[in-house]
């Protein structure tokens, strides 16, 4: 059968116009058509798609964003593209004014295989439902991201993706005035102690209520209990938390409340004037070795507390 092929294509080469009548033998494979794409730069590819991919975004336009995924997405929390679309849509529905932006850091191409690093933003205003608080409330997110992509012909779709760090904070009322962040290493093992630093600058005249957890990345988000404390004077909030053994991304999240109490004769009221949502994401990685170690930082022990199966 392969000699019976090699003979066709002696014949169709034979009869081409190419080598009409003179034995000139200019010829051009590519008029065959066996295998046809158009070799365009990669680097210019992956800087246009990502274009187009903060278009699609600040736009709404959820099915041409979808379309730049392959059917076999899978991200490093573990969802696929069904779960991405119902990200994107809920995005597109409770940020109506979003404003998204995304800056390329590097790009390695090797052959049909891509890898793009990316800095990302995002700004919203949020509508409030929340009791106490009059206004919209504001949110802005901040990440790192490696995205995997490869090529199917000459189209480029990604197909995984991996989310180096991310800050996010939501605030409402003299929240959004208030200088405050979450610190949190981005990478953990599982079961390992870390320390989540928050920090706020408040003026004298507030008080505010902290809570400091963690939660693992989950669609849909689960609600867990929370316990606040007072702000120390300094400002600065630290608490020991242990990561996961499920080997589950999480965050690390502070809810704060801002709260001035007004004294009038016997009687003092204490009204919430802001809330604040901070998270900080915490990879959590299993180590490949007995002997490998993620630390994160210079206190870390590293060991389970007791009761902690």
């Amino acid at each position: 059968m392969k000699k019976i092929l090699i003979t066709l294509l002696l014949a169709f080469i034979a009869l081409s116009p190419a080598y009409a009548g003179d034995g000139s033998t200019n010829f051009d494979i590519t008029k065959i058509g066996f295998h046809k794409r158009i070799d365009i730069d990669p680097q210019l590819q992956m800087r246009d798609m990502f274009k187009n991919y903060q278009k699609y975004l600040n736009s709404k336009d959820v099915d041409k964003f979808l379309s730049m995924y392959d059917e076999t997405y899978k991200s490093s929390d573990g969802y696929a593209k069904d779960k991405l679309k119902i990200l994107a849509d809920t995005v597109v529905k409770n940020y109506p004014d979003m404003k998204y932006d995304i800056k390329i850091i590097s790009v390695d191409i090797d052959v049909d295989n891509a890898t793009v690093i990316t800095k990302e933003k995002l700004s919203a205003s949020v509508d409030s439902n929340i009791q106490y608080i009059k206004g919209k409330g504001y949110i802005d997110a901040e990440s790192t991201n490696i995205y995997y992509l490869k090529r199917f012909s000459n189209e480029w779709r990604i197909v995984s993706d991996f989310i180096i760090s991310e800050k996010t904070a939501v605030r409402y009322g003299l929240a959004k005035y208030v200088p405050m962040l979450i610190d949190a290493p981005s990478l953990v093992s599982p079961g390992q102690e870390y320390t989540a630093v928050l920090k706020m600058n408040l003026p004298d005249k507030y008080k505010a209520l902290i809570s400091i957890d963690n939660e693992p990345i989950s669609y849909p988000e689960e609600q867990l209990p929370e316990t606040f404390r007072g702000l120390k004077p300094s400002g600065i909030q630290e608490r020991i938390l242990y990561s996961n053994k499920e080997n589950k991304n999480e965050n690390a999240i502070a809810s704060i409340g801002i709260v001035k109490a007004d004294i009038k004769e016997d009687n003092i009221n204490v009204n919430i004037v802001g809330l604040g949502f901070l998270s900080s994401r915490v990879n959590v990685l299993e180590p490949k070795s007995d002997n490998f170690n993620i630390d994160t930082q210079n206190d870390a022990k590293n060991k389970t507390p007791e009761g902690q199966k």
